[in-house]
């Protein structure tokens, strides 16, 4: 399966070299001043997005390292991007073509290719410079933080690089992760659910996938020497390649940083502290929270061990009454034969004959001995039995081998002696 992405920074590292000092100071009073320091060695590992996607967990909005998903978020996106995650939030659905920027092109869509071409011939004599800083962010957002498969400028754009003053207000941090987000969950179920699927395109600013795997796995897998005091974190990770034996070999450890600590150079930033405030963690209110986690799980395992004990003491108890029960009836047993079940016993009520004489009855000194009964023809022997003496007639009850076994009834058999 082939995994490809349209996030570059061609274009705008080509127009950096031709920058000249009146543009780079206009550009660098916006946002997006650090455009100026991209160039052609902006590249994503083409072994990371297969393995990030399969990590993906769409639920959690976070990769599935180890036993644990961390999380990927806006803080990420501001620490990364140097872009603002609060503000005024931006719907590029809307295609409000009512623009200056965009006026300067012909009706229907436009490429980035287009822009690019418009800014290279731009007369910096006679052109505006404020112009000319419009179409560069528009080229920048376009090409790198939000690409798609063809190319396309968003219409919505146009509209909001014409004022420079007020670029600054805008939730662009939240658009770029949104347009990502939305493209690696549908990449994460084609590539875990779609077998047919022989190649996967993902949209977006995709090389903020790096950034997070430079922040959250990397670090703590390899040492790199590198300038770590430049802002956003892109400046000081972009020169540095990843290659595939870095990939596997961090993400075979398992090992991750599950909340990246802002430094104090970073929150210099207001837009930083805003972020930071709103989603980030320092390294006190980390300490903090873990210890608040561990409480809480030594509070439930307390309380699961004294829910145990308690239902171990009304085991206990229910023995020992089941035991004083059963030496209670066995004292007062009569019959060894009895089980001690309290099941009635049912005489069937069969009336019995016998071939012998009356005098059979009488008997020898053998009674008590069980005697072969014939059931099948009526006589008169009680009849004759009423004449004699009364003798008494023993009894013992016959269990049958599935006694104890759902049986509730037992069957008397009368012998005579």
């Amino acid at each position: 399966m082939f995994f490809r992405h349209s996030c570059k920074a061609k274009y705008v590292g080509i127009l950096n070299q031709k920058l000249s000092v009146k543009q780079r100071e206009s550009i660098a009073r916006t946002p997006f001043w650090w455009f100026m320091s991209l160039n052609h060695s902006v590249k994503i590992s083409r072994n990371l997005l297969p393995v990030l996607c399969y990590r993906w967990v769409e639920r959690r909005g976070g990769f599935a390292i180890g036993r644990e998903v961390v999380e990927f978020n806006l803080l990420d996106v501001c620490l990364g991007l140097g872009l603002r995650v609060l503000g005024e939030k931006i719907d590029i659905s809307d295609d409000d073509e009512d623009s200056d920027c965009r006026k300067l092109f012909s009706s229907g869509k436009v490429h980035v290719k287009r822009i690019y071409e418009f800014l290279l011939e731009y007369d910096n004599d006679s052109g505006s410079i404020e112009l000319f800083t419009s179409l560069y962010i528009l080229l920048g957002i376009s090409e790198f933080l939000l690409p798609n498969r063809d190319g396309i400028v968003f219409p919505k754009i146009f509209k909001l690089v014409d004022d420079l003053q007020s670029i600054g207000k805008y939730n662009w941090g939240n658009l770029v992760y949104d347009y990502l987000v939305g493209s690696l969950c549908s990449a994460s179920r084609a590539l875990k659910y779609e077998s047919n699927t022989s190649h996967i395109h993902l949209f977006g600013c995709v090389y903020m996938l790096q950034l997070w795997s430079f922040d959250h796995i990397f670090v703590c897998n390899t040492t790199f020497n590198s300038d770590k005091s430049k802002f956003p974190r892109l400046l000081h990770w972009m020169k540095i390649k990843v290659g595939d034996k870095l990939v596997k070999s961090s993400f075979d450890k398992e090992l991750a940083i599950n909340e990246v600590v802002v430094c104090n150079e970073e929150l210099g930033y207001e837009f930083v502290r805003e972020a930071f405030q709103t989603f980030g963690t320092s390294y006190n209110r980390s300490i903090d929270k873990e210890n608040e986690e561990l409480k809480r799980l030594i509070e439930n395992e307390e309380r699961e061990i004294a829910e145990l004990e308690a239902l171990l003491s009304h085991l206990e108890d229910m023995v020992a009454k089941k035991e004083e029960h059963n030496r209670t009836e066995g004292d007062g047993k009569d019959d060894p034969h009895d089980d001690g079940n309290d099941e009635e016993e049912v005489d069937v009520g069969v009336h019995y004959t016998v071939n012998d004489p009356a005098s059979d009855v009488e008997g020898d000194d053998s009674a008590g001995d069980d005697v072969d009964v014939d059931v099948g023809q009526q006589s008169n022997m009680y009849d004759r039995m009423k004449s004699q003496p009364r003798k008494r007639i023993k009894s013992r009850a016959i269990r049958t081998p599935f006694a104890g076994f759902g049986s509730r009834r037992k069957t008397k058999l009368i012998t005579l002696g």
